[in-house]
């Protein structure tokens, strides 16, 4: 039986890998890492800066049933449950931040926007590499957030059929 954290781990990997280069901006494998947690907050210190370095993460975002309480179990024993794994992927980056005098520019906004755009095929990407012989995944929505701070980003799903344990 594969857990959740099997998965998890294989996605990173591959994740790890799709950030490098040819990537525009490649994040050092170091700070593409498992987060826990119900969100992922990049950090600022007054000696590191998550964003403005480059993070990605894969987190386990949930576990779930497929299986409602009075419906016929689909396997014998334990509960026999399917249940379904929703992974996150995310980058964090740094947003345009020219300084206190002036604002940015269409440059700055369309050089992020692009990187981003990246970040989304790496995400994918990375799906392809850790599933490619997996028949229950399905990647969910891509989602932008930011700016915040002086972070911007995005976020991926990916949701794995898997067997309950007993």
């Amino acid at each position: 039986m594969t857990h959740a954290m099997d998965y998890a781990q294989a996605l990173l990997a591959c994740f790890q890998a799709e950030l490098q280069a040819p990537h525009p901006k490649p994040i050092d494998p170091a700070y593409v890492m498992l987060r826990a947690g119900a969100e992922v907050t990049p950090l600022l210190s007054t000696t590191g800066d998550e964003c403005c370095r480059g993070l990605g993460w894969v987190r386990v975002a949930s576990i779930t049933g497929v299986r409602q309480i009075g419906e016929t179990a689909t396997t014998a024993g334990c509960f026999g449950q399917e249940r379904v794994l929703t992974l996150e992927l995310g980058t964090a980056r740094c947003a345009p931040t020219p300084g206190p005098a002036s604002v940015p520019g269409e440059d700055e906004w369309t050089a992020v926007a692009l990187l981003l755009d990246e970040d989304c095929g790496a995400m994918e990407r990375a799906v392809c590499c850790a599933f490619a012989d997996a028949a229950d995944v399905a990647v969910g929505e891509y989602q932008p957030f930011g700016q915040d701070g002086n972070c911007i980003g995005a976020v991926m799903t990916v949701q794995i059929a898997m067997e309950a344990c007993c």
